[in-house]
């Protein structure tokens, strides 16, 4: 939609610049016709977070029982009053997010699933491939159904910015598809708090990837 119906002064904004490890956050202080001024966002050590002229970075803006993103252009950094700011583009348009708690997107990455009895033995390797991921779980194709609430601890290795995860996990979803593999979403359980936050990030470099494509293509 148009982002002037979403961008609103005092509006809270989470930016994914390539330098920071993680989101940082800011606010909307001013908008004029062509530009957005923001609070400067620091990091968890209170470290002002500088991007280069022109880098391009996902932003996330919180609605009603959702969010919205959009590419944010970094323009300059400047100061209103006490007040150090980002001047980043004015965007057209900005994109509503599905309500979920973590965003998903479509991966292709081979995991090694080790199913889970009553007693939690371990039980034999299967070798499949991960579908879509997000910070809470993933979606794997498997040529074999699993139980509903059924446990396996699942093994992803090189992710981009995580590393290997080994992971406990608990099946939330089996459904068959017509060419007869079964479609299976899984939620971590054991998901450490760094972990985590680097998945989520790698997550929304892929997303930023994809918006920049299509600006790209436009």
């Amino acid at each position: 939609m148009a982002a002037e119906k979403v961008l609103k002064i005092g509006a809270r904004l989470e930016f994914f610049p390539e330098g920071a490890e993680f989101g940082v956050r800011s606010r909307i202080e001013d908008i004029s016709e062509n530009r957005v001024m923001v609070a400067m966002p620091v990091t968890d050590k209170n470290v002002p977070v500088i991007p280069a002229p022109g880098e391009s970075m996902l932003c996330k803006v919180a609605g009603k029982g959702c969010f919205y993103r959009f590419t944010a252009v970094y323009i300059d950094k400047g100061r209103e009053g006490a007040i150090p700011v980002w001047f980043i583009r004015k965007p057209d348009i900005v994109h509503k997010v599905q309500n979920r708690e973590f965003v998903r997107v479509d991966v292709d990455f081979p995991v090694i699933v080790r199913p889970l009895d009553a007693e939690g033995a371990i039980g034999d390797m299967v070798f499949t491939r991960v579908t879509d991921i997000s910070g809470g779980g993933l979606g794997i194709a498997n040529q074999e159904a699993l139980e509903m609430d059924s446990k396996a601890v699942l093994e992803l290795d090189n992710i981009p910015g995580v590393g290997m995860l080994r992971i406990t996990g608990q099946v939330v979803r089996c459904s068959r598809l017509e060419s007869g593999i079964y479609q299976i979403g899984i939620k971590f359980l054991d998901m450490s708090r760094l972990h985590q936050n680097k998945l989520v990030k790698f997550v929304f470099d892929i997303q930023r990837q994809s918006l920049a494509k299509g600006i790209g293509k436009k």
